[in-house]
């Protein structure tokens, strides 16, 4: 008997009948990180409007991928996506119900109607990206895995010769879980035995544990093979070998078989109450679990490996492994621990960086940030606070001595910095494979502090070692520049690359509900179960054509019932589920509507008192945070004397109180020790663009000689690759002559550019404060016109303007209250400032320009803002302010909180010291 996976069995074909479809030899299937390589070469290599991003390139490259994913799961090919595409624009303009009947719009298309039509035009380029991707890979002689069923299609569709060998080879076929088969799958069994009387075809599945959309499945597809072979016997299976009959009772409350009739029956007598657990954070909701799970383990003698917790997100998935090992139990995910979140990973990447160009001083002091080198954080803070960490270079940290009894002798800067040196200078000997060989085993293997430490480290290694060998596959020479792009490309396509694990199987099972179709558990804690993260998907990325839109069906009611049936169905004997009632933002949230449909009959509950009393009794108050830090608290008072001396220090800038604001931590490394970042493609970008701007301003560039200043401002640029300067020196080019040409004439005669300002106020007198103006213009009789130009979308008037919890401007309001406040200062009220400009340039006309007048609100609130800022330096209340960061694009977490936690043990919204 062969048992295969249809992808499996379709492999086979094609190795078998590959001249059928033209190939010369047996076509090579892509794995993950080759189909990544392919992607992305394609999307370097040609110029894109929307699919590829200048502020983040990797902003839709999740929904491309899935979206080519689907339509060939559907059999929809570039060409037909295209027609549907032009057919869906053609129906929109000509459909008279589309036209403007009335107002300054009458006869045109309505303003819904042509935004649409914007979308669908700009969806044009998933075409090309669609057409170039399979024109590649058949140039190359590969296949992807969606790419399997609809080539094994084709053989058994065009050979009559493949299909009499098959038809002769395999008399009886069975097919498992059909209710998760695809258009594709279905359209090959018709394909293939479709022409036979009475085919002995068997197909097993249960309609209610089919989730939409799960690798193409549609109901229709199954109920559909009861008319496509003939007469068909439907056999209806009732007894139940898994789970107990409450489990079953409480599943079919909630979904019934759209095609049986008859309700299950366990095929046990045992008995437990599910449970239905309130809790006032996602957070707790894990921690009741992970107590949950130790009474099983420990009391019922369940092997962790029996026990699950589901949650609908893979996002939660990582946050709940983190939370249940930091409990001590063990666990088990393929999802929870991605490459790229590990430290190890993060250390040895930063470490190829600094190998690549051992000049740079932003690595170094990374390097020396990560918790893996080893240096005591006091340590590196009053090194850093005494030194000039944009200009650090290794030689400096060799010469470092400790001359305190602290370290007994040693110092550990000097320590790691010969170490640095040592693999420095063998690094030219050394191939991309064996050098991150060696790097991991001196940096990582060698100074590992435990068994768990050391497993973790080799995880890591080993990890980034595959994707290494996948990539010299298609490239024999790679270089290390190159496999440093090529990670960096993964991480900014946030491809989930799990890590390979080496100590793993026998932990709790941690997984989405997706993720638990098929499997089956003693135990199962299904959590999160507020509306929002059962119900709620991201808007999509592209518009579609109606009837592509149709075959794509999106997360409603039913399917969220059908996610939460065969969650609650993996379970044989113990089930609970949770939700909590407040998210991270503080705003409150409810239990899904597909659950209070329950009759709740079915549960015992507990309230969040209930939880948070249960909470307390097993773990008291610490439970709540967490591990404690070893840092000891002695060095973090000294660290907090320290900041309160050095401050002063540090020039008082309105990007320095925006970075206060938003995050002490990000205040404390960028503008207190002026730790070095890297500049992205974006601030590379908008730097050309503004210098571009000054120049103009000031005469020294002309019009006609703007495409030549920019392009040599991109050559010497070195922070920037080739194709990525390639892809921006056009946009700059256009944004800078549009500004040329739009607004440069309207500029009075009597201005200044980048001027830079600097006051000491009485008030705050031991700070300056300073900041530089992009453009005054003088109006006459003292009044002054302040702009400050901005790249990238622009803001709308109630961004600009909101104020936060706090009562403070926003951080653009707070620009250009700055710039009133320092001529207020310095030009001793000789002028006044009526008007304050932010000019949002790569916009069009409408979207350009933002004008307001800062009057003395807007002044006092920044001088509170800086009296406030001082004081919380000086007492040390600063260490308490809760963080403000907003995830945004691929950052999901304040990188500086993140820093601050593995330093000093501080945690975002720590309320002691």
């Amino acid at each position: 008997v062969k048992i295969k996976t249809f992808h499996a069995f379709g492999i086979e074909l094609l190795e078998e009948f590959y001249n059928v479809l033209g190939y010369h030899r047996p076509p090579k299937l892509l794995d993950d990180v080759t189909a990544i390589s392919l992607a992305d070469e394609i999307l370097e290599s040609h110029s894109w409007n929307y699919i590829r991003t200048r502020g983040n390139a990797s902003e839709h490259f999740a929904d491309l991928k899935s979206l080519i994913s689907t339509l060939k799961r559907d059999a929809i090919s570039p060409e037909e996506f295209l027609n549907e595409i032009e057919k869906d624009i053609k129906d929109l303009e000509k459909n008279p119900d589309n036209i403007s009947s009335r107002g300054p719009t009458k006869g045109e298309l309505k303003k819904e109607v042509q935004n649409k039509i914007e979308g669908l035009e700009r969806t044009k380029e998933v075409v090309e990206f669609y057409r170039l991707y399979e024109d590649k890979k058949k140039e190359e002689g590969l296949v992807d895995y969606d790419d399997i069923l609809a080539r094994a299609l084709e053989v058994v569709t065009e050979s009559a010769d493949a299909r009499a060998t098959l038809l002769e080879r395999y008399l009886y076929v069975l097919v498992d879980e059909h209710q998760d088969s695809s258009r594709v799958q279905n359209a090959f069994l018709e394909a293939l035995w479709g022409e036979v009387e009475k085919p002995n075809i068997f197909v097993v599945g249960d309609d209610r544990q089919l989730i939409y959309g799960f690798s193409g499945a549609s109901l229709t597809h199954f109920d559909n093979f009861k008319n496509v072979f003939g007469k068909v016997n439907v056999i209806t299976l009732t007894e139940n070998y898994r789970s107990t009959q409450h489990i079953l009772d409480t599943a079919d409350s909630m979904l019934g078989s759209a095609l049986a009739d008859g309700k299950l029956k366990s095929n046990t007598d045992r008995q437990h109450d599910l449970e239905l657990h309130e809790a006032d954070y996602a957070r707790d909701e894990i921690l009741r679990a992970g107590e949950w799970f130790r009474e099983r383990i420990e009391k019922d003698g369940l092997p962790a490996e029996d026990c699950a917790l589901l949650v609908p997100k893979n996002a939660q998935v990582r946050s709940a492994v983190t939370i249940l090992r930091d409990m001590g139990l063990p666990v088990e995910s393929s999802l929870g621990s991605r490459l790229f979140d590990q430290s190890e990973y993060r250390f040895l990447i930063t470490l190829l960086h600094f190998l690549q160009n051992p000049n740079d001083s932003t690595t170094l002091v990374d390097l020396l940030l990560h918790p893996l080198s080893g240096i005591r954080p006091f340590a590196l803070h009053t090194f850093l606070a005494t030194t000039n960490p944009r200009k650090l270079k290794l030689q400096e940290l060799l010469l470092n001595k400790d001359t305190s009894s602290l370290f007994a002798g040693v110092d550990p800067i000097a320590s790691f910095a010969e170490s640095l040196k040592i693999l420095l200078d063998k690094s030219s000997t050394f191939g991309i494979y064996a050098l991150i060989q060696e790097a991991g085993r001196v940096f990582i293997l060698e100074k590992a502090q435990s068994h768990e430490a050391s497993v973790r480290g080799a995880e890591s290694v080993r990890t980034m070692l595959e994707i290494v060998l996948a990539r010299l596959d298609i490239h024999p020479t790679l270089t290390l520049a190159e496999t440093l792009a090529f990670f960096a490309r993964l991480e900014e396509y946030r491809h989930a690359f799990p890590v390979a694990t080496i100590d793993g199987g026998k932990g709790i099972q941690v997984l989405t509900l997706h993720g638990s179709k098929g499997l089956e558990f003693d135990a199962v804690w299904i959590a999160h179960l507020d509306e929002k993260s059962l119900m709620g998907s991201h808007r999509a990325a592209f518009t579609l054509p109606e009837t592509i839109k149709e075959r794509i069906v999106k997360k409603d009611e039913e399917a969220a019932r059908r996610e939460l049936y065969v969650a609650i169905t993996r379970a044989k004997y113990w089930c609970a589920l949770s939700f909590a009632t407040t998210n991270h933002t503080g705003a409150t949230t409810e239990l899904a509507n597909v659950v209070r449909s329950i009759p709740e009959k079915f549960f015992t509950k507990s309230s969040r008192a209930d939880t948070e009393k249960f909470l307390l009794d097993h773990g008291g108050p610490k439970i709540f945070i967490g591990t404690p830090h070893v840092e000891s608290e002695g060095d973090r008072k000294k660290m907090l004397d320290n900041v309160r001396e050095i401050f002063p220090k540090a020039k008082v800038s309105v990007t320095l109180l925006n970075n206060f604001f938003e995050c002490p931590w990000k205040w404390y490394f960028r503008n207190l020790l002026q730790v070095p970042e890297g500049e992205s493609a974006s601030l590379v970008f908008g730097s050309i663009v503004h210098g571009a701007i000054e120049a103009l301003l000031k005469g020294e560039l002309t019009q006609k000689n703007i495409k030549k200043f920019v392009g040599e401002e991109f050559e010497n640029d070195v922070l920037l690759d080739e194709p990525t300067k390639k892809r921006l020196l056009p946009e700059a080019i256009a944004v800078v002559s549009n500004w040329a040409k739009e607004d440069l004439p309207h500029v009075f005669a009597n201005h200044s550019s980048e001027q830079s300002l600097s006051t000491k106020d009485a008030r705050f007198p031991e700070i300056t404060i300073t900041g530089k103006i992009d453009l005054q213009e003088r109006l006459g009789e003292g009044d002054i016109r302040v702009t400050d130009f901005k790249t990238g979308k622009s803001k709308t008037k109630n961004i600009i303007e909101k104020m936060t919890d706090e009562n403070r401007m926003s951080s653009y309001l707070r620009q250009l209250a700055m710039y009133s406040y320092l001529l207020g200062q310095t030009t001793k009220g000789d002028a006044r400032v009526v008007e304050s400009v932010l000019s949002f340039i790569e916009e069009d006309s409408k979207d350009r320009r933002y004008s307001t007048r800062i009057g003395v609100e807007e002044t006092d609130l920044l001088s509170r803002d800086i009296a406030d800022y001082v004081e919380l330096v000086k007492n040390g209340e600063w260490i308490k302010r809760p963080c403000d960061f907003k995830p945004w694009g691929t950052k999901t977490h304040c990188e500086y909180c993140q820093r601050a936690q593995a330093l000093f043990g501080f945690s975002k919204n720590e309320n002691v010291i």
